[in-house]
């Protein structure tokens, strides 16, 4: 007895020390404190992962609270070795990793499949370096079905975007599109005709930002071009284009469960009879490379940045927002964060999962995506976190 009230007594404890946690969120109106300074791209304080990619230097504690963001090296990124990629719920910063993942990223014949089978939240990719201003590529075959939307896009911490995005029941047209801060403005997408089939064959996408304008490209050809001087808002007196260093991210998405507006953008409900989900058993899209040419900043050299941070020398690696909220440029090395969460399991490395052929997934998994959010606060597994530590304190095993 005495035993069973001792658990109980420690379930309320949990379930208290929870509940705190999960309300510290943060926003325009409620920066986090001290004590958790760093928010995530979720929009919850916390400490240690919660400072690295996505960390929001305007809703942390301070802008400094956020940890540096490695600086764009011009690369060709290929997909053959899978442990250049890492699970974000066990990335500790820095840039030994070339990506980082939530969700199964999968491998074939060099390729990287994106995959998004039921009941899981599907599968991104995010880079460890940041691009401030630059020309990349991506040779993808997006997924089909109706509901499913594959993205190639860049992320700033602070919610500035450039997107390419695939309808998975268009398979003739690519949607582009940019942000400003997060806000959201739907006048700016535009579809445009790909020239072929985008489930079907490899197409080359590309976004070439510069400080003065934003143009997309299809198989190097020139789709759309948006100038800086076009977006300026005389209601704010700034400019509504995307101007912070930004992590390049590809990801497949069920937006046919989204509320009613995204469901109907993308075409419907996700149908999950389709074909690709009898047979390999989810909807996918498949990477074969992705290009980076940086402009300006590098990661190494003697380079002219700026006028106003003038000329850095060869120990410049990071980019970090300063106590006013400025994109600056430090000469440190990129801290390494130390994680007390959980880490997730790790990328498997067994010959099965490379397979020649798009390759089966049997039975239903649990994305790391559940586990990455968990440690860097995602609102959608804050209950799911409640519940395993309840069982836990209960004495109850969840298999």
């Amino acid at each position: 007895m005495g035993n069973k009230i001792a658990r109980i007594g420690l379930l309320i404890l949990v379930l208290c020390l929870l509940q705190v946690n999960a309300q510290i969120q943060c926003s325009d109106k409620s920066p986090c404190p001290e004590s958790a300074p760093c928010c995530s791209e979720y929009g919850y304080c916390g400490t240690d992962r919660f400072c690295l990619g996505g960390c929001n230097p305007f809703l942390s504690f301070k802008p400094t609270s956020c940890e540096p963001n490695p600086i764009c090296v011009s690369n060709l990124y290929t997909f053959d070795k899978p442990e250049r990629l890492q699970p974000t719920s066990s990335y500790t910063g820095g840039t030994d990793v070339d990506f980082t993942y939530e969700g199964q990223p999968l491998f074939t014949g060099g390729n990287l499949i994106l995959s998004l089978a039921k009941g899981t939240q599907g599968t991104r990719i995010s880079t460890t370096r940041y691009l401030y201003y630059g020309r990349i590529f991506a040779k993808i075959k997006a997924a089909r079905s109706v509901g499913i939307v594959t993205a190639f896009i860049t992320m700033s911490n602070i919610k500035d975007e450039i997107d390419w995005e695939f309808l998975g029941y268009d398979l003739q047209t690519g949607q582009t599109n940019y942000f400003y801060r997060g806000y959201i403005d739907y006048t700016k997408g535009v579809k445009e005709p790909v020239g072929g089939n985008i489930y079907n064959d490899f197409h080359e996408y590309g976004i070439d930002w510069s400080q003065d304008q934003l143009s997309w490209l299809i198989d190097g050809r020139i789709v759309r071009t948006v100038k800086k001087s076009d977006t300026y808002n005389k209601t704010t007196g700034n400019y509504d284009y995307p101007q912070t260093p930004s992590r390049i991210q590809l990801s497949i998405w069920d937006a046919g469960d989204g509320p009613e507006g995204t469901k109907n953008w993308a075409g419907g409900a996700t149908n999950w009879n389709a074909p690709d989900i009898q047979s390999p058993g989810y909807f996918y899209a498949q990477v074969q490379t992705v290009t980076v040419e940086c402009y300006g900043v590098q990661g190494a050299g003697n380079i002219k940045v700026d006028p106003s941070w003038g000329t850095v020398d060869n120990s410049v690696n990071s980019y970090v927002y300063d106590a006013n909220g400025n994109v600056t440029i430090t000469k440190s090395d990129v801290t390494k964060v130390t994680i007390t969460t959980p880490p997730s399991q790790g990328l498997p490395q067994s010959p099965d999962q490379n397979p020649n052929t798009i390759p089966n997934i049997t039975g239903q998994y649990v994305p790391d995506s559940a586990i990455a959010a968990a440690a860097i606060g995602s609102p959608a597994v804050v209950s799911t976190s409640i519940a395993a530590l309840a069982a836990i304190a209960l004495g109850i095993f969840v298999l």
